[in-house]
C-alpha cells in the first residue's frame, strides 16, 4: 500500500517535463511549418519566437490564436492482445500577442500571454495503469512584457520578463477497496507561481539571409497549498487525510538557432534547431502538511536528459494575398525507459505540417495550420510502478489566429 501510494505521489506531475508536455503552437505561421520560422517571421509572435525581432515589424498589430491539441495514446500489456485507449479529449493552448510603438524607429515594446507547457490525458479507471494514472490537466500560462531595440538596420536585440502560472489536476485509483469492490481514489490540484526571461539577437541582411538567436530560461514554479484529496474506506481515513501539500516544479531552459533564406523570388525555406535543458529534473519531491505513517513526505530521482528538437519548412507566395507553408521535424525525448509514465508516455517523434495565411483586407489577416505528430512506439518498464508494455501515441494540432494591423 505505501509504495503503491509512494509512486502515486512521485510520478504525478511528470507532464509537467516531458517533450509531450512542451506546446508548440505559440505562432501559428510557425506551426504551419512544424516549428520552424524564428528568422523569417517578424511579427507578433517574435515576442515568444525572438525578442530581438519585434523592433524590425513596420506596424503594431494585436494577434490571438488557439489550437486544438488532440492528444490520443494507446497502451497494450507485454503478452497481451488486449488495447487500451485515452479517452478523446481537446487541449486548447492559446496565446495572444501585441506590440505597440512608433513606426520606423529603434524601440518597440509588447505583450505576449500564450501557453508553451500544457496538456490533458484520461485513461478512465478501468486500464492495467489505473494505479498509476487516471486522468491529468496541466497548464503552464506565461506572462510576457517585452522590450526590443535596434542597433543597427540589420542588428537587433530583445528581451522580456516572464511570469508564470501554472496550474495540475489529476487523479488515480488506490487499491483499498469498498464494500463493493471499488478502488479508492486520490485527487491532487493545484497552482503554482515562477519567473523567468526571453531573450534573443536577430540579424538580417538586405531582407533576404537571416539569423536568429534566442534563450529562454528555466522558470521554477512554486505549488503552495496545493489540495489532497483522498477517497478511501472509513477504515483507513485516517491514514489518507485531506491535506495540503508543496512542490517545485521545473520548466526547462531552451536556446535556439534559426535561419532563412530565399530560394527564389516567392518561395523561403527556414530551420530552427532547439536544445532543451530538461536535465535541470533531477528529482521531485513532495511536502505534505500532514503526515501519517503512509503519507510522508516524498523524494525521487528522475534523471532526465537534454533535449534536442530539429524543424525545417518552406513559405511559398502564392499571391499578393495568400502565402502557403509546410514542414517537417523531429524531437528527441529526454525521458529514459525506466522513467516513463502514462501521464506522457514520451519517446522521440516525427512530425508534419501544412498552413496558410490570408490577407483579408489592410487591417486584417487570417492564419491557419495542422500538424501531426507521431511519438514513436515504445515498450517500457517503468521502474516505479512496475507497469510494463507497449504505448504508441499521435497528436493533432490544428490552429486558426485572426490578426489587427495598424
Amino acid at each position: 500500500m505505501k509504495k503503491l501510494l509512494l509512486s502515486f505521489l512521485l510520478a504525478s506531475p511528470t507532464l509537467l517535463f516531458a517533450q509531450g508536455s512542451q506546446v508548440n503552437t505559440q505562432g501559428i505561421k510557425a506551426l504551419g511549418m512544424a516549428g520552424a520560422g524564428s528568422a523569417l517571421f517578424v511579427d507578433e509572435s517574435s515576442i515568444f519566437y525572438n525578442p530581438g525581432a519585434l523592433v524590425k515589424m513596420d506596424h503594431n498589430a494585436v494577434s490571438a490564436g488557439a489550437s486544438a491539441v488532440m492528444y490520443r495514446s494507446a497502451f497494450k500489456e507485454v503478452n497481451s492482445t488486449q488495447q487500451y485507449d485515452t479517452k478523446f479529449q481537446i487541449t486548447p493552448p492559446f496565446s495572444v500577442f501585441a506590440t505597440f510603438g512608433p513606426k520606423d524607429t529603434w524601440w518597440k515594446a509588447g505583450l505576449g500571454v500564450y501557453t508553451p507547457f500544457g496538456g490533458a490525458v484520461d485513461w478512465g479507471q478501468d486500464w492495467p495503469g489505473k494505479y498509476e494514472l487516471n486522468h491529468l490537466q496541466m497548464r503552464a500560462i506565461y506572462i510576457q512584457p517585452t522590450l526590443s531595440f535596434k542597433i543597427t538596420d540589420n542588428f537587433s536585440i530583445g528581451g522580456g520578463f516572464v511570469y508564470n502560472l501554472g496550474f495540475v489536476d489529476l487523479s488515480r485509483s488506490l487499491p483499498t477497496f469498498d464494500a463493493n469492490g471499488n478502488p479508492g481514489r486520490a485527487e491532487l490540484s493545484g497552482m503554482g507561481t515562477g519567473t523567468g526571461y526571453n531573450v534573443g539577437v536577430h540579424y538580417n541582411l538586405e531582407n533576404e539571409f537571416a539569423v536568429s538567436l534566442s534563450y529562454r530560461s528555466k522558470v521554477v514554479t512554486k505549488l503552495k497549498d496545493g489540495d489532497a484529496k483522498f477517497t478511501v474506506p472509513d477504515a483507513l481515513a485516517a491514514s489518507f487525510p485531506t491535506t495540503t501539500f508543496e512542490a517545485e516544479l521545473p520548466l526547462p531552459a531552451s536556446f535556439n538557432i534559426g535561419v532563412s533564406f530565399p530560394i527564389s523570388e516567392r518561395l523561403d525555406i527556414a530551420a530552427d534547431g532547439t536544445f532543451i535543458g530538461y536535465d535541470i529534473y533531477k528529482s521531485l519531491t513532495f511536502d505534505y502538511k500532514d503526515n501519517t505513517a503512509t503519507l510522508e513526505d516524498t523524494y525521487q530521482p528522475k534523471n532526465y536528459q537534454k533535449a534536442f528538437s530539429g524543424k525545417i519548412g518552406l513559405n511559398y507566395k502564392a499571391s499578393d494575398k495568400l502565402d502557403l507553408r509546410t514542414g517537417v521535424g523531429y524531437v528527441a525525448s529526454p525521458v529514459s525507459a525506466q522513467y516513463v509514465y502514462a501521464e506522457t508516455p514520451d519517446n522521440n517523434r516525427v512530425m508534419a505540417s501544412l498552413g496558410f495565411t490570408y490577407v483579408l483586407s489592410d487591417k486584417f489577416d487570417l492564419t491557419g495550420a495542422y500538424t501531426f505528430q507521431r511519438i514513436l512506439e515504445r515498450t517500457v518498464t517503468n521502474a516505479v510502478t512496475g507497469l510494463n508494455g507497449t504505448f504508441k501515441t499521435n497528436i493533432h494540432a490544428p490552429g486558426i489566429s485572426l490578426t489587427y494591423k495598424w
